[in-house]
């Protein structure tokens, strides 16, 4: 939560509130609402609010574990202290992600996909400020002025089977994207899921006032 000081400096990002609840129990309602029952949060800076906050979940009718980081593991690397084994997909969520994404329809998509892990993308425009030239060796061939590009980013979603945890190595840090990119490597098929709906990476000042203002004031619309 660097990059939201001071508000971060006594708060873990994640507790930020919005309106009367914090962010991290927006993403917890909108799993629970899928049907979820089982949660790991894996916690590290300021993670006694977290736990305080959160119990054991019996408040919001499920069972709520901690991952407990000695040292930041990054965002696939705390995987590796998930204490338990079975064939069941797992869900990842960055807690500083807001979206009202289906996340049944996404299990769905995962499951049809045969695919060792999911990403969920999101379109991303972006528009130069000048005009492109076009150029053969030293020949104009075509000017484009300001012109738009898309991009797929990466939605900070993902679900992964749990063969896929062999290959994060125990105490290392490690980030989902290094994760992907290993499985890629090794020949293992990773799937990417477009989401449309809302979505909003609450990691700068502007993007915490947007989502004040939109989950503050229940502006966004839930799925039933």
């Amino acid at each position: 939560g660097s990059r939201l000081l001071p508000l971060t400096e006594k708060t873990p990002k994640p507790m930020l509130r919005l309106g009367e609840q914090p962010m991290l129990e927006i993403v917890l309602k909108n799993c629970v609402r899928a049907g979820l029952k089982e949660f790991y949060f894996a916690v590290n800076h300021l993670k006694e609010q977290i736990i305080e906050y959160f119990g054991d979940g019996s408040k919001w009718g499920v069972n709520i574990k901690y991952l407990e980081e000695k040292n930041p593991l990054g965002t696939a690397g705390a995987l590796k202290l998930l204490p338990f084994e079975n064939d069941r997909p797992i869900l990842v969520l960055n807690g500083d992600i807001l979206t009202n994404l289906n996340v049944s329809n996404l299990i769905s998509f995962h499951n049809k996909s045969s695919s060792f892990a999911t990403v969920c993308v999101r379109e991303h425009l972006e528009k130069l400020s000048y005009g492109v030239v076009h150029l053969n060796n030293e020949l104009v061939e075509s000017i484009e002025e300001k012109p738009s590009f898309s991009h797929y980013v990466n939605a900070g979603i993902y679900l992964i089977d749990p063969v896929v945890l062999d290959f994060i190595v125990k105490d290392k840090p490690m980030d989902m994207p290094e994760l992907l990119t290993l499985l890629i490597r090794n020949k293992m098929q990773v799937s990417a899921c477009p989401i449309h709906e809302y979505w909003l990476d609450v990691g700068q000042p502007e993007t915490l006032s947007k989502a004040k203002q939109d989950w503050g004031n229940n502006k966004v619309k839930i799925y039933k």
